[in-house]
């Protein structure tokens, strides 16, 4: 079904209606020079009788501004419930987050800010349930480029008035300047990133979060119910993990400190509940209880213990072919199967296309003058990645992706869930958790795998590659594969109904999660807000990427690269929806939005999970 995209102000002015009508009993502290709320409002990490609510103020004058905040049960905020005082400064570049107390289980609130003479807009926001619920709904969303387009899908999420909490899945900002990743869309619309360079210290980050904070489309978001976040690598640096990352580079300093910057502004930033004293600044795990009906349990796999990821430019093994060299002059191959030899020397192996069959050149006279240069074979020649190599240089046991405390937790969270009578245990995950072997994308034409190239560097060898299948992404789930397979024996344990939330792809997923003896859960993945997905490179060139990757992953139901959007997931005791919404445009304010595709799964008693159906 298509739903009518609204103009900015019709969509905006439910959700960011001004507090125009406060209770005149409440005083606002006094303070002298101009003040505004340019920044929207925010609420975030509720319990049954908690809730975080933010703002940020703007100042005229440096100093201390302080801040009234006001929590009541009705928009006009005359019909207070809770209230206090935040004195802010530029040492927390003049956020505001109060942790609002003594809240009844499962009500909503309506909330806002006074400071000097502004008001802030009205946020609504709602405590955790307790008991028997039919329902809760989920929005989630990951990947939100600022130079990649317009924030359309935020403010079609903005429109519904239907949602218990928002589940945002990392990537809320991207670290990259104007000479980085979608630079040259960012010029042509003229959303040009601030700071105009890459994130490296505090105020970068700073700057780049209040930037994104000013885009009316995301403060509407926000404004409607409280947010449930999670990072992933942008909020720091691509492809990172706890002791660096790929686009971390010498000369941007050390990389403790670029971390401790970007999670600093972070946590000052978003409606997130601050670490206790003395645990990790890293630690964002938690979780969340929506009554009887299900658990929502946050991990993170980014900056906590992460090693780092497998390099397919510099590590990836290839097949070797074995020759007998007894003879120098006339070397024979070894056939699979057959002994080695003391004279013998191993070489990559070349496979050829004849009359569309896949084969190995076992002639020595045909295959030496191309063992020499296998990078660069000639049209319809091509090596192969070693998988059983490749699965066992990722299966080391050092590598770590939650890190053993993390997986404890998450174990016992799932059996404190299934035990206390949750029919879902649903995960916030940022990275893709399905086994996914790449779509074979060999014949890619020349002019695409060159800008592919220039974009990601080593992008086009592997290409060639994927005549032959292997994991992706290394950055995901598959870089940690015996990690994986602890996650995967504790949702067993548990005899829960799990359900894994996906982030970070830029794609739409309705993935069955397997292990050696059947299904144990399943993954639903949203895709971007604006940042592209891989299928939109394929598609001008007539390549379906979404095809490619179901026919080599046949537990995988739905895959949508062409879409920015929201996912939604609806969970009663029956069954769990996952609806698939998408924006017809980013690229300009005119919009429609669609419901492209809805699946759903049903809990079964016991290990396991009912398998995925269209809805």
């Amino acid at each position: 079904m298509a739903i009518r995209g609204l103009t900015r102000r019709g969509a905006l002015a439910a959700a960011t209606g001004a507090v125009a009508a406060c209770a005149q009993n409440v005083e606002t502290p006094a303070y002298e020079g101009a003040v505004a709320f340019s920044h929207g409002v925010a609420s975030g990490d509720p319990t049954a009788n908690k809730v975080i609510i933010w703002t940020r103020v703007s100042p005229e004058n440096p100093g201390s501004v302080p801040v009234r905040w006001i929590v009541a049960r009705n928009r006009e905020l005359t019909d207070v419930v809770k209230t206090g005082i935040v004195e802010t400064n530029e040492a927390r570049d003049y956020t505001v987050k109060a942790d609002v107390t003594g809240l009844r289980p499962g009500a909503p609130y309506f909330y806002g800010f006074r400071a000097g003479s502004a008001e802030s807009a009205i946020g609504k926001t709602r405590t955790l349930p307790q008991g028997d619920l039919d329902q809760v709904k989920f929005a989630v969303v990951s990947c939100a480029s600022f130079p990649h387009g317009f924030f359309n899908a935020y403010e079609a999420l903005a429109e519904r008035d239907d949602i218990d909490a928002v589940v945002h899945l990392g990537d809320y900002i991207y670290e990259y300047g104007l000479a980085g990743y979608g630079g040259d869309v960012a010029t042509r619309l003229g959303r040009i990133p601030s700071p105009e360079v890459e994130c490296i210290r505090l105020g970068d980050y700073r700057a780049r979060h209040a930037q994104y904070k000013t885009q009316t489309e995301l403060q509407a978001a926000h404004a409607i119910a409280p947010w449930i976040v999670v990072w992933d690598d942008h909020e720091t640096a691509n492809n990172s993990f706890a002791t660096g990352a790929e686009n971390h580079n010498q000369g941007e300093g050390q990389w403790a400190n670029r971390k401790q910057a970007a999670l600093q502004a972070y946590y000052e930033w978003m409606p997130i509940r601050d670490p206790e004293p003395g645990a990790a600044f890293e630690a964002i795990n938690r979780s969340f209880k929506y009554g009887t009906l299900a658990s929502l349990i946050m991990v993170e796999t980014r900056l906590l213990a992460r090693t780092e990821p497998f390099d397919y430019n510099t590590q990836l093994p290839i097949e070797l072919q074995r020759w007998n060299f007894t003879n120098p002059a006339a070397p024979v191959a070894i056939r699979d199967g057959e002994p080695d030899v003391p004279v013998m020397q191993r070489l990559p192996r070349i496979y050829e296309v004849v009359g569309g069959e896949t084969r190995p050149v076992l002639d020595w006279r045909r295959a030496q003058s191309l063992v020499t240069e296998p990078k660069d074979l000639p049209a319809g020649f091509y090596i192969a990645p070693d998988v059983p190599a490749l699965n066992q240089l990722l299966s080391a046991p050092d590598r770590q992706l939650m890190g053993a405390a993390q997986e404890q937790w998450l174990a016992d969270e799932l059996h404190t869930s299934v035990r206390g009578g949750a029919t879902w245990q649903v995960l916030g995950n940022q990275i893709l958790m399905a086994p996914l072997n790449a779509p074979d994308l060999s014949a890619t034409p020349a002019p695409l795998a060159d800008a592919l190239e220039r974009l990601l560097p080593g992008v086009k060898q592997q290409l060639k590659l994927t005549r032959f299948p292997f994991p992706l992404n290394t950055d995901s789930w598959d870089g940690y594969p015996t990690a994986r397979s602890r996650v995967y024996a504790s949702l067993r344990a548990a005899q829960g109904n799990a359900i894994v939330l996906t982030g970070d792809t830029h794609t739409a997923w309705a993935n069955e999660l397997n292990d050696e003896q059947g299904r144990i859960g399943v993954e639903f993945g949203t895709t971007s807000i604006t940042s592209p997905g891989d299928g939109e490179y394929f598609a001008p060139f007539g390549i379906d990427f979404a095809g490619g990757v179901r026919a080599r992953n046949p537990h995988v139901k739905y895959t949508d690269p062409l879409h920015r959007g929201f996912l939604l997931l609806t969970l009663t005791r029956e069954a769990a929806i996952a609806e698939f919404f998408s924006v017809s445009n980013i690229l300009s304010k005119e919009y429609e939005t669609t419901r492209v595709a809805a699946y759903t799964v049903a809990p079964e008693p016991g290990p396991g999970i009912g398998p995925i159906t269209e809805a």
